[in-house]
């Protein structure tokens, strides 16, 4: 999809598209966000050609859900794939379960079957013995790495475990692929709201977002691309054709 910076997408736009496509076209949101994650995959392959190691950070909400699709694409193509998973937790009678949206819980099953994902509890900051040196040295070893913590919708600062993993993988100077946008950065204003990841690229998409107008974002959003997901056309053309009557209407 080209990449058209005067079209953007303000926070709850973002949310409106993607329930009119749900709920008006009958798209599920688990075939939305299957393309999203096999858009951005397709697009990290040709950003690493030489099939680099990847370590994909996921957190527990759709944009978690777009990282565990990256991986199984990557994995599929041959890429070296190492997933974390960054969640609130769970429990029932058979135990302790990350707490995940539902398209992301669905991408979770597939990709962990089979394998084992290390796990950070949100609330407790409980995970692996030494999960954070841990991560430091998978990042460290890592060719990329992929934010898929948190998407457009944070509207909050991140506290830990989540800062942490921030400065862990900022400090690392290893190339960093943001999903949609850096987590940490608020997609209307483009202003950090807190500890941001600093991307080297970000997968948007459908659009930019309301904040990328902003200069200073580009030092967080490092290069942009946007991702086709497949939303109808006409559904997209209704925000495009807003977008133009709102320029016309500023410039005269």
């Amino acid at each position: 999809m080209a990449t058209d910076p005067t079209f953007w997408l303000s926070r709850d736009e973002v949310r409106e598209l993607d329930r009119r496509a749900i709920e008006d076209y009958g798209l599920a949101g688990v075939v939305l966000m299957e393309n999203a994650g096999r858009g951005a995959a397709d697009l990290l392959m040709r950003l690493n050609p030489e099939r680099k190691p990847v370590t994909i950070l996921c957190g527990p909400g759709n944009n978690g859900g777009d990282g565990f699709v990256i991986a199984r694409h990557l994995d599929n193509a041959g890429w070296p794939v190492h997933v974390w998973l960054f969640a609130p937790s769970t429990s029932d009678a058979g135990g302790c379960h990350p707490k995940l949206s539902p398209d992301c819980d669905v991408n979770d099953r597939i990709w962990a079957k089979g394998r084992t994902v290390p796990f950070v509890d949100q609330d407790t900051r409980e995970g692996p013995p030494g999960w954070s040196k841990l991560l430091s040295d998978d990042v460290l070893t890592a060719g990329w790495v992929v934010d898929a913590l948190f998407g457009s919708g944070l509207s909050r600062s991140l506290v830990a475990p989540y800062a942490e993993v921030v400065d862990i993988v900022n400090r690392s100077g290893v190339p960093i692929l943001a999903v949609d946008i850096p987590s940490g950065l608020d997609c209307d204003t483009g202003d950090p709201l807190g500890p941001t990841i600093r991307a080297t690229h970000t997968a948007t998409f459908v659009a930019h977002k309301k904040g990328f107008a902003n200069p200073t974002s580009r030092e967080w959003t490092g290069e942009i691309h946007v991702i086709d997901i497949g939303a109808p056309r006409a559904l997209v053309d209704d925000y495009r054709k807003k977008r133009e009557t709102g320029n016309v209407q500023q410039r005269s």
